[in-house]
């Protein structure tokens, strides 16, 4: 041993950590700046070796490398002699690549004991984790035990290896190089053989993190196998081995374990790096594992855990309790499972009861815990066939007492909620509840009134939804009505009519709901709520039938047109006499037409002041229907005199406020939408009034049209002579009384006085169109009449025989004159000068001439028909191209009302010069 010594030269060695575990740092900086260790840059290596206490690491080491670190005496006896972690450089591997020895504290010595062993693990991980080959000194005779070959530390630092520094699979690998000690006659593959299958099965028993659970240990560490001759039996033997060993540490030698292209830190980073890595390691509390009772305890209790649990789970009980408690309600399952759990806890603590204590009752916890996890899916289970009874018996109970209706909902729901809780609570406690675990109990008392609250809820959401939906239906017939009848009718502020049904419709319909929903214990909120959806429906069924109307409006405004202009004041049909005005009465009922297309081309809203003349979208539309429709103050005049309908009046007045606002009006040839309309608002845009207005014009003309054609007929009709045969008779039994008369001024005079006012009277009282209604109503209507009409005829007799000579020379109007002697004009007088509907054209003057020339000839009626025709298809040509919209510019509109003005000063010269006429061939005639 002496010479051996003597052989090995001495070197510098340093404690890098002490034996309590703290990091030199000043020495090591000290020992690597001595020997310019930062100057080799990343051209170094690191050895360590590890293994039991007292096996000749240390011996090993100095005559591999030739370092100086102290050596056991083997005639002082055996102890431990490295305390720590050393280092020192190797002074036979000084060429290319230099090398730095560590030599790690034994294992399982006797000087630290079986309860401290943290210290070996914490420099065995540290030595794997710096060292770029790892040394692991194993006697051959130990190899195939579990302890003697360090198989346990071993698998202490690949476990913490794994999950503290996270290797990557596909880095650089760790050196495992293990030096089999003292070999024998056994051959080294042999050995091989057993350690490689040891180590196979250690890495498989290791805990690993989940992204290493598929791999091996050569993913992380390359593993190679070096013997030894015994170094006392076998001396010369061991130094041949040392220096072939020696040899695998350079890079020239055969089996090589110098790997230069692994990344390495820099050569003056290696102190820093080294003390990050121990603090590390030292900081973890993994590496502090139990001593070998504590281990034998934790195992065996495991184990115990395991087979009672097992037996648990197995047992005939627990699965049969447990199917009865999947099918249904169970009477007494919480003391059953009780029993069958404590049996359980039981037989651990009988067996378990000479472990430590401590472990002991960890696994006792463990055991509590997985058992808690079998019982409570079963618990759960009871709980809620438990609630679903009480709550199936609560909806019940509740929705028949709230049919019978004794009671107010809310106070009834609230008692029968208390019942029933109650009721639960019982059951619960009696069947359910297991005392002892950690399960909260009340929470399952809260679920379940939270469970009872919501049905409540429920039921009252569909009691408040079956009253709304029935207020609803009620209140959808309630709105239709009037607002169908008021679409039809089209009165004036029609609008303020819809929303007023709309208003009163809702506030009944809210009386019904809220009657109807008495004692549910409804909220402000809610009932706000419910008013505001009445509210909704009741608007939307109103707009849906002005929605519906808009898209009829065509129909809509022929029925309104017909209505008014076939009908009088009485809702009676009109007859078309002689004394009818149909230019007024057709332009009064044009003007009915576009209000009815004004009121439905925008949806008005609530509260909303309209003017007395209307809104701007209904001015635009009159506009257009007085443009379209030739109306002036003429027709205005005329409504208002005794000749027309007497529905006229209304009309005439909201004319009258048009024309005065006319220059406000907006132009609806030139708009493409509503002014100051919101788009959602806007049932017809102003082009499809345009439209529809043009249809409407062209159709209802063919109607003006056929009324004239009745008029005129009637007039003829009413001057046809009597027959031949009443002539011939009048002669033969009247001639006696005829030449009494024609012999007698008097008589002559008082006949002629008596026909004319006949005559006048009979036109005055309009026999015929009284008559056409009915015999009584007829005579009735007559003899109103009778009285007033002979007072007025009366007074104009008085008031011609004032105005004697040629200043008082009557003329008669032509409109009088087709309908008789129905009124006069003098020959000064201003009157209403009669048009056309169609705007500029008279009615036809054929029409007074056929009057004047009296009953027409069968050969002249045909000629006299074609020419009627002919003047009405000129005037209804003339109608359609003035209803035309294609110009409207406003130069085009001036110049068609210049043109309008002019022609009814020609047709009031015509007029005055057909009266001159007629009156110069009665003189003739006289």
């Amino acid at each position: 041993m002496d010479m051996t010594q003597s052989q090995i030269t001495r070197v510098p060695t340093v404690q890098v950590i002490d034996g309590d575990g703290s990091f030199q740092a000043s020495g090591v900086a000290a020992f690597l700046a001595e020997h310019k260790f930062s100057a080799c840059k990343t051209k170094y290596q690191v050895v360590a070796i590890m293994g039991p206490q007292s096996s000749g690491k240390s011996t090993l080491l100095n005559h591999v490398f030739g370092t100086d670190f102290t050596m056991m005496d083997a005639m002082t006896g055996r102890s431990q002699t490295t305390k720590g972690i050393w280092m020192c450089k190797s002074p036979k591997l000084a060429g290319d690549i230099n090398t730095l020895v560590m030599d790690l504290e034994g294992c399982d010595g006797r000087e630290r004991g079986e309860d401290d062993t943290n210290f070996e693990r914490q420099s065995a991980l540290f030595a794997l984790a710096v060292a770029d080959v790892l040394l692991v000194n194993v006697w051959c005779h130990d190899i195939g035990r579990e302890h003697g070959s360090g198989k346990p530390l071993l698998r202490t630092i690949f476990q913490v290896n794994l999950k503290l520094f996270a290797p990557e699979p596909n880095r650089a690998k760790s050196m495992l190089l293990f030096v089999i000690r003292d070999k024998t006659r056994t051959p080294l593959p042999k050995l091989v053989e057993v350690m490689e299958s040891d180590l196979d099965k250690m890495w498989e028993s290791i805990a690993k993190p989940p992204q290493y659970t598929d791999s091996k240990l050569r993913d992380f560490f390359n593993v190679q196998y070096a013997g030894l001759s015994h170094f006392e039996e076998k001396y010369e033997d061991f130094l041949a081995d040392t220096v072939m060993l020696r040899r695998r540490f350079t890079t020239e030698g055969d089996e090589s374990l110098v790997d230069l292209e692994t990344d390495r830190l820099p050569a003056d980073s290696f102190a820093m790096s080294t003390e990050q890595i121990w603090d590390v390691i030292h900081s973890q509390k993994d590496l502090n594992l139990p001593a070998h009772k504590i281990m034998v305890a934790n195992i065996r209790c495991a184990e115990i855990r395991e087979q009672q649990l097992g037996s648990f789970l197995s047992d005939q009980a627990w699965g049969s309790l447990r199917a009865e408690c999947m099918a249904g309600i169970v009477l007494g399952f919480s003391s059953r499972a009780v029993s069958l759990a404590d049996s359980c806890i039981a037989g651990y603590d009988t067996e378990a009861a000479y472990f430590d204590s401590n472990t002991r009752a960890a696994m006792r916890g463990e055991l509590l815990s997985r058992l808690y996890t079998a019982l409570k899916p079963v618990y759960l289970q009871q709980v809620a066939f438990q609630r679903g009874v009480v709550l199936k018996e609560f909806e019940q109970e509740l929705r028949m007492a709230a049919s019978e209706a004794s009671e107010p909902f809310a106070p009834l729901a609230a008692r029968l909620l208390g019942v029933k809780l109650a009721s639960f609570r019982v059951a619960f406690e009696e069947n359910v509840c297991m005392a002892g675990t950690p399960w909260d109990h009340t929470e399952q008392i809260s679920d379940t009134t939270a469970a009872l609250v919501a049905t409540v809820r429920r039921v009252t959401s569909e009691k408040v939804a079956s009253a709304m939906a029935r207020t609803e239906k009620q209140l959808a017939a309630h709105v239709s009505g009037p607002v169908i009848g008021l679409l039809d009718s089209c009165p004036e502020n029609l609008w303020s009519h819809l929303h007023a049904v709309v208003r009163e419709s809702t506030a009944a319909a809210e009386r019904t709901l809220f009657q109807a929903l008495d004692g549910y214990g409804l909220s402000p909120g809610e009932r706000a709520g419910l008013s505001s959806a009445l509210a909704v429906s009741s608007r939307a069924r109103m707009e849906g039938h002005v929605r519906e109307a808009a898209l009829t409006r065509l129909s809509r405004m022929k029925d309104r047109f017909t209505e008014v202009f076939t009908l009088d004041e009485q809702k009676t049909p009109r007859t078309w006499g002689a004394r009818d005005d149909i230019a007024a009465i057709a332009a009064l009922a044009r003007s009915a037409a576009a209000t009815m297309l004004a009121q439905v081309a925008v949806i008005r809203p609530a509260g909303l002041e309209m003017p007395s003349d209307g809104d701007h979208v209904e001015r635009s539309i009159m506009q257009l229907a007085d443009n379209a429709s030739g109306r002036s103050s003429d027709a205005t005049a005329a409504g208002n005199s005794g000749s027309g309908s007497g529905s006229t009046t209304g009309a005439s007045s909201r004319y009258a406020v048009s024309e005065l606002h006319a220059a406000d009006v907006p132009d609806i040839h030139s708009m493409a939408t509503w002014p100051g309309v919101a788009e959602e608002q806007v049932l017809l845009q102003p082009h499809e009034a345009r439209t529809s207005w043009r249809e409407f014009v062209s159709t209802s003309n063919v109607t003006v049209q056929q009324a004239l054609a009745t008029q005129q007929a009637n007039r003829l009709a009413s001057n046809r002579p009597p027959p031949f045969w009443a002539i011939a008779a009048i002669l033969l039994l009247g001639w006696n009384e005829a030449m009494a008369v024609l012999f007698s001024p008097l008589y002559l005079v008082l006949g002629g006085l008596v026909f004319l006012f006949l005559r006048t009277l009979y036109t005055e009282l309009d026999v015929d169109r009284e008559m056409a209604r009915g015999a009584l109503p007829g005579v009735l209507s007559l003899g109103n009449k009778l009285v007033p009409a002979v007072r007025k005829v009366g007074r104009g007799a008085t008031h011609t025989e004032q105005r004697p000579g040629r200043g008082a020379a009557m003329l008669r109007h032509p409109a009088r004159e087709r309908g008789g002697v129905s009124g006069w004009w003098t020959r000064g007088s201003a009157g209403p000068t009669p048009r056309s509907l169609f705007q500029t054209n008279p009615l036809p003057q054929e029409f007074t001439k056929l009057q004047a020339a009296g009953p027409p000839s069968p050969q002249a009626s045909g000629g006299t028909s074609s020419h009627l025709n002919r003047s009405t298809h000129a005037e209804s040509s003339y109608s359609q191209s003035s209803t035309s919209d294609s110009h409207p510019a406003a130069t085009h509109t001036a110049a068609r009302r210049a043109a309008g003005a002019s022609s009814a000063e020609q047709q009031e010269k015509q007029g005055f010069a057909n009266a001159n006429a007629e009156l110069t061939e009665s003189r003739k005639d006289q």
